[in-house]
């Protein structure tokens, strides 16, 4: 039906849920993303609040993404729970629920309202503060006029106190970074990820996406910079007792 539809976040491709995927499956973030879209579009059809888990298989499941291996990996990353033969959707009711959708339709609503900006073709509006504004004025108008939902979506959360200093500084760096606050829907998401992932993990996966201006959260096991740093250590470690050895001969 022409109304169906379900809700992708702009930032999806560069999660590291979705690259750990793509070495998973041996396949581009793109085609994850695709995968994904056909997914989740099966899962709108088939969940519910009254219904959360529906029967299936893994390899079921494949089929509806297009790809073998799919629903393994979807597993790994935690975006997927299949238990005696169930299938459930962690966080359904944030994302895929109609609520869910009813929050993501008022957020871009008011998106456009503050912008001033038609969706179909910016070029037409007619104001003058598209047109004349350079790019550092419309910025800094954003910074002033943006709403107290998105620069507190979650304020009444009851949020773990680990992660409520370091989730305040991620955000403020969003916001230096991009010029603008992150909007509500992607902060529950965010939020609700740091979460799953644990104080330990979480708390470390916020400080390092602070530690790299990061527009998203980052996850600090993939820091490859510090493991190659690690490794010529290690290398040059090897080489100096090698060398002490020589000279002892």
């Amino acid at each position: 039906m022409a109304g169906d539809w379900i809700k992708v976040e702009h930032g999806l491709i560069d999660k590291p849920e979705v690259m750990e995927m793509a070495d998973l499956l041996q396949v581009s973030s793109h085609e994850v993303v695709g995968h994904l879209v056909a997914f989740w579009c099966w899962v709108d059809a088939n969940l519910s609040p009254d219904c959360p888990q529906v029967k299936g298989t893994t390899r079921g499941l494949d089929r509806v993404a297009g790809r073998d291996g799919f629903a393994t990996a979807l597993v790994r990353v935690g975006w997927l729970e299949i238990e005696n033969g169930l299938i459930g959707i962690p966080n359904y009711e944030l994302h895929l629920s109609k609520s869910a959708k009813s929050r993501a339709k008022e957020q871009r609503k008011k998106s456009l309202q503050r912008s001033k900006v038609s969706p179909v073709c910016p070029q037409q509006q007619g104001t003058t503060s598209g047109r004349k504004q350079g790019p550092e004025k419309r910025r800094e108008e954003k910074s002033i006029t943006h709403t107290h939902t998105e620069e507190k979506a979650v304020e009444n959360l009851d949020l773990p106190e680990w992660v409520v200093d370091p989730w305040s500084r991620f955000l403020d760096t969003v916001f230096a970074v991009t010029g603008r606050r992150m909007p509500a829907t992607t902060q529950e998401a965010t939020l609700m990820e740091v979460l799953r992932r644990g104080e330990t993990k979480g708390k470390a996966d916020l400080e390092f996406s602070i530690l790299k201006q990061a527009k998203s959260l980052l996850d600090s096991s993939n820091d490859f910079q510090a493991r190659s740093v690690g490794s010529t250590a290690r290398s040059a470690s090897k080489s100096k007792s090698e060398a002490i050895k020589e000279f002892c001969k």
